[in-house]
């Protein structure tokens, strides 16, 4: 006969006569049936606020969790070129990849190679310069001219021919300071122009570095908004008509539990796609990224409301409570002043409702306000 086996309880050798009972005894089981019981006084409801809903049996939209990717939304990435060949400068708190730019910051400087291009200031400020004497020459004139006439030492006519040379010399003051304005708009002493940030947004490449000499119409830099970002979600072909796919989804983290509300992502039209390999289409979504949580190739899980309305027990979701090992219960009011503790499975989460797969029967009372409480009575908290 083989010796007997010792694995932590007394076991006998398979087929032994000498067996003497069950390797295991457990007396006085407890269930959750029998849990127990918190009876307040009804100052101590009062004092609580303890209130109650009934647990309902209604039908009610259900949603399916489906894992999708983050991506940039279309057309949020754009290319900056050069406008004119010419050598990159660095600019004053030089930018680096994957930092966030404002609008209108200066990524890189650019000096033409030209020296047509790099003189445009320079004449510029020729012309304002020979406009600006030869206004303030017209002036005198139309004064002088204005005077004699007023004296009878000259003529009308000569005053009027000196006002409007007055006229036009002002206008082409005017004009050859606007011509200024223009080529001084991002222009360096040195003739280089300011290559600016047309929105803000992420840094994402790079082209040249500063020293390069680059063609025109090169490109310069990527940049990349993600103040709102798409959510593409692979759905199984056969169950695209299950979801409704104009109504908002919920973001939520990958593996969260039913319970937790998440982010709104609204439906938007974007490029058809699908992966054959997979028999799936792609749905795609749009969520505020404001402070950049999200980022493209992040893996979500997105709640994806269904069509049909199924029959369910639903609570509201004030009721649930959290255990130390993520069970999840409410607490059945079997009087006014009687509370029990019950697990319930939760499946979903609609709105402020919470929709359970196992717990108490239709029409029974369990407390929404005041559960927590409950709970620290119960285990003794603040004792």
């Amino acid at each position: 006969m083989p010796p007997a086996r010792h694995d932590g309880l007394r076991r006998t050798a398979a087929g032994d006569p000498g067996d003497d009972g069950p390797a295991a005894k457990v007396t006085t089981p407890v269930t959750e049936a029998s849990l127990t019981s918190i009876t307040l006084s009804p100052d101590a409801v009062t004092r609580l606020g303890i209130e109650t809903a009934r647990v309902e049996q209604r039908g009610i939209t259900r949603s399916r969790t489906l894992g999708g990717d983050v991506i940039a939304p279309g057309g949020a990435q754009s290319t900056v070129t050069a406008p004119f060949a010419g050598t990159l400068e660095a600019a004053d708190g030089s930018v680096g990849i994957g930092s966030a730019v404002k609008k209108g910051a200066t990524v890189v400087r650019l000096v033409p190679l030209a020296p047509t291009e790099r003189d445009v200031r320079i004449e510029a400020e020729r012309a304002v310069t020979e406009a600006t004497g030869r206004q303030a020459m017209a002036a005198q004139r139309a004064e002088r001219a204005t005077r004699l006439a007023a004296d009878g030492a000259g003529s009308r006519r000569a005053a009027e021919e000196a006002q409007a040379d007055l006229i036009g010399a002002n206008a082409a003051l005017k004009a050859a300071q606007d011509r200024l304005g223009l080529a001084s708009r991002g222009v360096s002493a040195t003739g280089a122009l300011a290559i600016n940030a047309p929105a803000d947004a992420i840094l994402q490449a790079l082209y040249a570095n500063p020293g390069q000499t680059v063609a025109a119409g090169a490109p310069l830099f990527d940049l990349v908004r993600l103040d709102t970002v798409w959510i593409r979600v692979p759905l199984y072909a056969g169950d695209v008509a299950l979801v409704d796919r104009q109504s908002p989804a919920r973001l939520v983290p990958v593996g969260a539990a039913g319970t937790i509300p998440g982010t709104e992502a609204r439906p938007v039209t974007a490029p058809p796609s699908a992966d054959p390999s997979t028999a799936a289409i792609d749905l795609y979504y749009a969520a505020p990224n404001p402070q950049g949580a999200l980022r493209p190739g992040q893996r979500v899980g997105v709640r994806v409301p269904l069509t049909a309305a199924a029959q369910s027990l639903v609570v509201p979701s004030a009721a649930l409570l959290h255990d130390a090992y993520g069970g999840t219960w409410v607490y059945e009011a079997q009087d006014a002043n009687v509370f029990v503790r019950r697990r319930v499975s939760v499946v979903d989460l609609v709105d402020e409702i919470a929709v359970l797969d196992q717990g108490p029967p239709a029409g029974t009372r369990v407390v929404t306000a005041g559960a927590a409480e409950l709970f620290g009575t119960e285990f003794g908290a603040g004792k």
